[in-house]
């Protein structure tokens, strides 16, 4: 046992079993189910890709110049939020906020797979228990709330501060015309931040529910305050009642909730604006430091000025408008040309760039 592994562990328990094991008590048609669902997933999620690779080779060709300069200042502005804060100091936090603990719980989960399906049957290789696995959900509880405080702001910003600069309703259509309030880009909203606050709340319930289920066990029970969203959340259950044998009825529930709802959503990312995930680094690590001067000059005599249709636009100026995700940062009207701002018709020309009778 590594000094690691025991630095934090009582001297009479065994750091390898101060650790969370994965599908404890699961019935193997449980295990081989969740695996079926999980490749479902990212079969989905590969295909959506593949769908959205296909739009933006649609586009005219561009060379893609200085792209690793490009990826250093997309990486600088990740770290920095500078972009987002300087538009909307409150914004900015609060999506840094849902950024890191996004990205954190990620990371936790990739590396959870990482030990669990290849380092320990290819090479034998443990890690996660011990001092490393008390930090580790120290830290995954505290990017959880981070990501709930964020999501809850932006769920406040968007419905009841009611910004203008937020709304969908098009400048060129009239009330009652079918477009005219893209309704169906609201609830897409809501969707996208209601899934990501339930993945986050049931994380924790999923986590309460394992503790009272083993409070009997010093090498869980001990160390529950490696996990305060779990242990208060345990304490809560407890004083409702809920005694280990229910507590693991919950813990199956919930495990079955949590894990659908985690591999839906990493299914439907290119299909929905949580491809934004992606497309913003990508439109990031590609975007021309130096815009207005590589405009081309348009002949103003010709009979169409600038794109007539999707296909007229390059792949990068596709990619970018899938990066809009009606943040409000675009809003200010848009001239010469139709009506609308910017954000609203990068709105629209995404929906049309991936329909596929588009030509």
């Amino acid at each position: 046992m590594d000094a690691w592994g025991a630095a934090l562990i009582e001297a009479a328990q065994n750091p390898e079993q101060v650790t969370r094991i994965l599908f404890q008590d699961f019935p193997t048609w449980m295990i081989a189910s969740f695996y079926v669902v999980a490749f479902t997933a990212i079969g989905v999620f590969l295909y959506g890709c593949y769908v959205e690779i296909r739009k933006y080779r649609r586009g005219r060709p561009l060379s893609a110049a200085n792209l690793w300069t490009g990826i250093g200042r997309m990486v600088e502005a990740l770290l920095s939020h500078r972009t987002l804060r300087r538009r909307d100091p409150a914004a900015g936090r609060n999506h840094a906020l849902i950024f890191f603990g996004f990205a954190l719980l990620f990371i936790g989960t990739a590396t959870i797979t990482l030990e669990y399906d290849i380092l320990e049957p290819i090479a034998g290789v443990k890690f996660w228990y011990g001092s490393f696995y008390l930090w580790f959900s120290l830290v995954l509880d505290v990017a959880g709330i981070a990501l709930l405080i964020g999501l809850v702001y932006m769920m406040y910003r968007r419905n009841w501060m009611r910004l203008p600069k937020l709304d969908y309703q098009r400048p060129d259509r009239q009330p009652g015309d079918p477009d005219y309030g893209r309704d169906g880009y609201r609830r897409e909203d809501w969707l996208f931040l209601w899934a990501l606050v339930l993945l986050g709340v049931t994380g924790f319930l999923l986590e309460a529910s394992r503790l009272v289920w083993l409070e009997s066990d010093p090498t869980v029970w001990d160390y529950r305050w490696w996990s305060p969203v779990g242990a208060v959340t345990a304490y809560v259950y407890k004083g409702l009642g809920l005694g280990a044998a229910g507590a693991g009825e919950l813990r199956i529930g919930l495990w079955w909730f949590h894990g659908l709802l985690a591999l839906a959503f990493i299914a439907v990312i290119p299909f929905t604006k949580a491809k934004h995930i992606f497309t913003a680094m990508a439109s990031l690590a590609l975007r021309d430091p130096k815009p207005a001067a590589h405009l081309p000059e348009a002949d103003l005599t010709a009979k169409t000025v600038g794109a007539e249709k999707i296909t007229d636009f390059t792949w990068k100026q596709l990619l970018n408008f899938d990066a809009c995700t009606k943040c409000g940062a675009a809003m200010k009207p848009a001239l010469p040309g139709p009506p609308g701002s910017p954000c609203r018709r990068a709105t629209s020309s995404s929906l049309c760039a991936s329909s596929p009778t588009t030509r």
